[in-house]
This record gives structure tokens, C-alpha cells and sequence, in this order.
């Protein structure tokens, strides 16, 4: 939890209001904005059942509802990558410093409507994996 200074909270990697924890993994995925337009490549750096922390080319403000594919190992085959579909919003945006003249930015994304086998092919795909204990997502 927070501290309380002179009256005033003070955020501290405590407060997080993750309800998942967060697995390492880096892995590709696509989003494009929910009413349509330009799919971007993003590239995963940790997965919960939550939601997935990533680095993309292509700027989504906050707020921003986005259709993903997750690329994830089929069932039972691991070199096998099938398309997993699920719905999601940009929840924290951060530009990051580029010595190139491209930008680059990282996105928090939370899952929006999870089904049973979507829950059930994340839940499988994160099962080989410990948690993180300080990564951001």
C-alpha cells in the first residue's frame, strides 16, 4: 500500500491493481484500432491473464480500443504459432527515446472481454512460465 506523507499518498509500486500476475514473454502480435485502420506490429515483453505489456511503432493514445492478435504456440505443437483474437484498451502510453527518426513506444494493454477458450489458451501458454516480480504491464 501507499504511505502517507504530511496527508498526502504517495504511490509506491505497491499500489499496482493488477489482479493477475504477469509472465515474461516476448512474442509478436498485431493491433489495429477497433473501428478499423492501420494494423501495427507489436512485440510482447510480459502476458497476464489481464492484459499485455508491449512495445509497438505506431502510437495508440490511451483509451484507445484495439483489436490483437496474439501469436501463440497451438496446443500441442509448440513450433506451431495459431492467431489468438482478443479485445483490449491502451491503458498507459509511453514514447520512448529514439537516436533514429523512428518512433517507438510502449503500451499497456488490458484484456476487455476475455471468452473461456481464449482464458484457456492464455492460461496454457503462461503455465511454463514463473511470474515476474517487477515488470511493467
Amino acid at each position: 500500500m501507499g504511505r502517507f506523507l504530511g496527508g498526502s499518498k504517495l504511490n509506491t509500486p505497491d499500489d499496482e491493481r493488477r489482479v493477475h500476475p504477469r509472465y515474461e514473454s516476448s512474442f509478436e502480435l498485431a493491433g489495429s484500432p477497433a473501428e478499423g485502420g492501420t494494423t501495427a506490429r507489436l512485440i510482447a515483453s510480459n502476458l497476464s491473464l489481464g492484459g499485455v505489456y508491449c512495445t509497438s511503432d505506431q502510437d495508440f493514445p490511451e483509451m484507445t480500443r484495439l483489436a490483437v492478435r496474439l501469436m501463440l504456440p497451438s496446443i500441442g505443437a509448440r513450433e506451431t504459432l495459431e492467431p489468438l483474437d482478443v479485445s483490449a484498451v491502451v491503458v498507459r502510453r509511453k514514447k520512448l527515446s529514439s537516436i533514429t527518426d523512428r518512433s517507438r513506444f510502449e503500451l499497456a494493454l488490458l484484456f476487455t472481454a476475455l471468452g473461456p477458450e481464449q482464458r484457456d489458451r492464455i492460461s496454457q501458454f503462461l503455465g511454463a512460465r514463473a511470474p515476474v516480480a517487477d515488470a511493467k504491464g
